[in-house]
């Protein structure tokens, strides 16, 4: 048996003011063919899951294409050109397979297309038909649609935030479709869009609230016997009709009851997924007084607001204008991305001093550029780095040009490429800084963050300033979004 895979996805945020092109996508390339094997047999994600699968029960695996990031809305050239080289790898190898398995988002858009799974697996059913048994797994931040189930096999989602089980369910996935194929199993499917809407900086799995709702459905599941169910959290950023928490079901019977029974407890326990963020100046206090706290180590704090692992431009400056006024020792900040201080300080050499602007240079949502003089530089790179953290270990990043200078007593790490969010320490790694010789930790990141530094930091401290990743959701002036929603509106009765 034959299965071809794929990774294609965004998560798109549509308030940013950016649009994603294939650079912006993959900064450090895309990979097609056998480049897929080479590149990701030992990567953390769904690609490398799929691989490792298909390893283990002997199938031969045919890849396709990876293109996986979150990133602004796309444009439709953009969209149109990745899609175009799965099909044509999906082409080249029309009748050597028996089935598919894609690695999606769930919350992909471009500029005129609200739903770029369901236009990927159309591209991809008119070429395969519709009798070709297809597998589908999604990022727990899709914003599910019907006509994603409509158009799959087989449809689930990861389990947890940050994301640590990318390969075991890509690697269920498969085994799901490899049993259908075989007529071991008959799966249905059933979707319950539930009206409630949630921001990332709550969605954690490793703790309360979310903990107890992933907890509950991973429950309800092994009670029924049911072949999957995922609570995908939905994408409060994307701007789109179906953005929200959804249920999707797999099962041999009754998928839909299932479904609906999953669907009203979400709705039953809604009030507890309420959040409010910390500015700052609040955050820092915080953060002190935990330091202040008997034990050793340093405290993170993370800038979930401006997260470009939710599409934006990490150039925000609220929290390091913050740092820069209380002028603390032993404070890091890693990283902001910002092109042309990157390059200056490269320019200056190890060493040297310069003068600039940083940060806030893509939009006026992010705060001001920072005025500095005089910043000394500490260290180069050429912004090269491996993840170790939980989710995507062994993947590469690219930063380019990147630098860690001095203001005052706060150090900061200025990058020329956005390839991602923080997911451990390899930003300060790569220009020198063991983060252990610090007392705060600063970074742009929701939760992924917390897989590799929750074992490790005396204290974590989320702040919330203004940004497109904001966790204070009803200040987005959603214009497609499904209305009522909670708890953009409160005062509603709802029924599965």
């Amino acid at each position: 048996m034959k299965i071809l895979f794929a990774e294609i996805g965004l998560e798109a945020n549509t308030l940013s003011s950016e649009r994603t092109d294939l650079k912006r996508w993959m900064p450090g390339g895309y990979s097609v063919g056998e480049e897929v094997i080479e590149n990701f047999q030992n990567v953390a994600d769904m690609a490398g899951g799929f691989i490792r699968a298909g390893r283990e029960l002997g199938i031969e695996m045919i890849p396709a294409v990876v293109l996986w990031n979150a990133g602004p809305l796309m444009f439709d050239k953009t969209r149109d050109e990745a899609v175009s080289i799965l099909v044509d790898e999906i082409k080249k190898h029309l009748g050597e397979f028996q089935g598919i398995a894609l690695g999606l988002h769930g919350a992909g858009a471009s500029e005129t297309c609200d739903d770029l799974e369901a236009f990927t697996l159309k591209a991809v059913r008119d070429v395969v038909g519709r009798d070709m048994p297809i597998a589908v797994c999604l990022d727990l931040h899709g914003n599910i649609s019907r006509e994603m189930i409509e158009m799959s096999t087989i449809l689930m989602g990861i389990k947890t935030y940050p994301h640590v089980d990318f390969p075991e369910i890509a690697g269920k996935a498969l085994r799901t479709l490899i049993a259908t194929i075989k007529g071991e199993i008959k799966p249905q499917q059933a979707l319950c869009r539930v009206p409630v809407i949630v921001p990332q900086a709550v969605c954690c799995t490793m703790e309360l609230p979310m903990k107890e709702f992933a907890d509950h459905v991973a429950e309800y599941a092994k009670q029924n016997g049911l072949i999957d169910a995922t609570l995908f959290h939905g994408f409060a950023y994307a701007d789109v009709p179906d953005t929200g928490i959804s249920i999707t079901v797999v099962a041999e019977q009754d998928p839909e009851k299932h479904a609906k029974v999953l669907g009203q407890w979400i709705w039953e326990n809604r009030e507890k997924l309420l959040y409010r963020g910390l500015m700052p100046g609040e955050a820092i206090d915080k953060a002190l007084e935990i330091l202040e706290q008997p034990g050793e180590g340093y405290v993170v704090i993370n800038e979930s607001s401006d997260n470009p692992g939710g599409g934006t431009p990490g150039d925000g400056t609220y929290l390091c204008r913050e740092l820069l006024k209380r002028n603390m020792p032993a404070t890091i900040f890693g990283s902001i991305v910002d092109p042309e201080t990157a390059r200056a300080a490269h320019a200056a050499g190890v060493g040297g001093t310069f003068s600039g602007r940083l940060g806030g240079k893509t939009d006026n949502m992010h705060g001001e550029p920072i005025e500095f003089e005089n910043a000394e530089v500490l260290n180069l790179s050429n912004g090269n780095a491996w993840i170790v953290a939980p989710i995507y270990t062994g993947f590469h990043l690219v930063y380019g040009k990147s630098a860690r200078i001095r203001i005052g007593n706060v150090e900061v790490v200025v990058t020329e490429n956005l390839p991602h969010q923080n997911f451990d320490d390899r930003v300060f790694l790569m220009t020198g800084a063991d983060i252990n010789q610090y007392k705060l930790i600063c970074l742009k990141s929701s939760v992924h963050f917390k897989g590799f530094f929750a074992p490790r930091a005396k204290g974590i401290v989320a702040t919330d300033p203004p940004g497109i990743n904001t966790a204070s959701i009803q200040l987005i002036e959603y214009k497609k979004v499904r209305r009522p929603i909670f708890p953009l509106e409160k005062d509603f009765d709802w029924k599965p």
